[in-house]
């Protein structure tokens, strides 16, 4: 994924273009770059198929491929992704209403924040 700027730049640019520039729903977006496996979209429902197949031909270039694990947010959504086979962690966290989010190990959330409640590894999708 190099293009003269580091990794997280690129993303941040995808993640602006698709989301921004073309309009996708943070959902989509995450389709664009992280999407399922075709093996799985063959086993979709037909208008799933249809949609992720369309996204999977359309945003191919977008795609993520290798270990990942991204957090993104805006001024409304924070959201992560994570490569589709984990094999970066992504680990979730509560403390009263505020989540924490980190693309590494539960310990590091629990430096952050000792009290942390309901740590838990994201499902793949």
């Amino acid at each position: 994924m190099h293009h003269g700027l580091p990794d997280t730049e690129v993303v941040a640019y995808l993640v602006d273009l698709l989301v921004r520039k073309h309009g996708l729903s943070e959902k989509m977006a995450v389709r664009a770059l992280a999407p399922p496996f075709w093996e799985d979209i063959d086993r979709m429902a037909a208008q799933e198929q249809e949609l992720n197949r369309a996204i999977r031909l359309a945003y191919g270039p977008a795609l993520m491929n290798g270990p990942f694990a991204i957090c993104v947010a805006n001024e409304t959504h924070l959201w992560a992704v994570t490569d589709r086979i984990k094999l970066r962690p992504l680990v979730t966290g509560e403390v009263w209403r505020p989540a924490l989010i980190s693309p590494a190990r539960k310990q590091r959330i629990r430096r952050i924040e000792p009290d942390v409640d309901n740590i838990a590894m994201p499902k793949s999708r």
